[in-house]
């Protein structure tokens, strides 16, 4: 008996709803849902990675620096521990976009070498469909991006250089160069012949008092330990194996004292405070920004034109997360027979230079008003996206060449000659 062409679709797989006797289909997992978290799982290890290690890079240079600054203006070390925390969300700001563009060349490279990129293309999976749990991620990266630049970043770049002025001008420790006579104040003058910088320890001690009526005491020790009281407005000295004198305002008596220990608090002057946040945009969140620019005009502030400037790059920073997977997949995507080793690093090389003109260029040109940020910064960004469109179309035509080619060369026929003799 023949069969009806036209066959009744097969009813879906049935599950048993243990002992109530219902039976309901069961939903499978969309593919697409699949695909999603493989994409996101193949991007998310290359960008922490990269992420981490670009970090690490700028954080390892910098602190190099710190130490230096801190043991030479002989500040506490602990405080470049401090100082790098507050420098962390401008190098974060650094690293995120950089981590992010490698993180997805990276894996796109991945997917395209081991020849899983031509299975999701071929599954139905277009290039941009797989680029949507890519821009799911990226938004987040952007909203995050957006407010390290806009909110954190100014709070603690001002907090930087807080502690960097309270390094310099001896809020966190007096600073008493070996072998120099100081004034610490009006009244006393300390020299130190030698210090020991992981003990606070000094040799060779000589301070002098004066009095408001021309009195005078010198005080020397071959030995000593200084600290300050934690507010900073004494230096306190344990000085061991020493001779105080005392000269009277008229010079005509003379008192000397020999001592094994004597206990010294010198008083500091007051130490001048920081000045408050602002005058610089970079320490400008962007509310504050918005609101100077809707009371100011060129006219009435000089600051003008770098807070407009500042305003544009707060948004055009995280603005660029939207077309960096566009310029990551062009230099991401290869073939297996042709596959260049050159497209990650002129990626990179665009990156750095887009952000490098970015900043250095269109940000300063604004800044100074001889620019509109219309031109020189959303020129730039116009720019930047063009060229990653272009790349992109161009790398995802040369892989879908690279497919059709390696197809026919597998599907190539081999015609033979009948042999001698006819068919028998």
């Amino acid at each position: 008996m023949a069969r009806n062409s036209l066959q009744t679709p097969e009813p879906a797989p049935a599950r048993h709803d243990g002992g109530r006797g219902v039976n309901q289909p069961v939903d499978p997992t969309p593919f697409m849902h699949l695909v999603d978290r493989y994409i996101l799982r193949a991007v998310a290890t290359p960008l922490i990675l990269a992420l981490s290690v670009a970090g690490m890079l700028l954080l390892l240079e910098q602190m190099l620096r710190l130490f230096d600054f801190v043991l030479a203006e002989q500040g506490p070390v602990d405080v470049v521990w401090r100082m790098l925390a507050n420098l962390l969300p401008h190098y974060f700001s650094l690293a995120l976009p950089l981590g992010t563009f490698l993180g997805i060349m990276l894996a796109f490279r991945n997917l395209s070498l081991s020849s899983e990129l031509d299975a999701l293309s071929s599954s139905g999976a277009s290039f941009g469909r797989m680029m949507r749990p890519i821009y799911m991620l990226v938004v987040l990266l952007m909203g995050l991006d957006f407010l390290m630049v806009s909110y954190i970043q100014p709070f603690s770049s001002y907090r930087y250089q807080e502690i960097r002025f309270d390094v310099t001008n001896g809020a966190l420790g007096i600073k008493i160069p070996a072998g120099d006579f100081i004034d610490i104040s009006d009244q006393v003058t300390i020299r130190l012949g030698e210090i020991n910088e992981e003990t606070r320890k000094a040799k060779d001690i000589f301070i002098e008092r004066r009095t408001s009526d021309g009195g005078k005491t010198t005080i020397t020790a071959k030995h000593g330990a200084l600290s300050t009281t934690p507010e900073i407005t004494s230096i306190l000295l344990k000085l061991e194996q020493g001779r105080q004198v005392i000269i009277d305002p008229l010079g005509s008596r003379i008192q000397a004292l020999n001592f094994d220990s004597f206990d010294l608090e010198v008083d500091l002057p007051a130490i001048r405070g920081f000045r408050a946040r602002g005058g610089d945009e970079r320490e400008a969140t962007f509310d504050e920004i918005v609101a100077f620019l809707r009371t100011e005009t060129p006219q009435s502030s000089p600051l003008y034109y770098e807070y407009r400037a500042g305003l544009h790059w707060r948004i055009i920073h995280p603005l660029t997360f939207l077309i960096m997977p566009i310029l990551a997949i062009a230099m991401g995507v290869t073939g297996r027979r042709g596959s260049s080793n050159l497209k990650p690093v002129m990626g990179v090389a665009i990156l750095i230079i887009y952000h490098e003109l970015l900043e250095e260029w269109g940000q300063v040109i604004a800044g100074k008003g001889e620019l509109s940020p219309y031109l020189s910064m959303w020129g730039l960004l116009a720019v930047f996206a063009g060229l990653s469109i272009f790349l992109y179309n161009g790398s995802i035509d040369r892989a879908r060449t690279a497919k059709v080619m390696a197809r026919r060369a597998d599907e190539t026929v081999r015609i033979t000659a009948p042999a001698a003799g006819g068919v028998h």
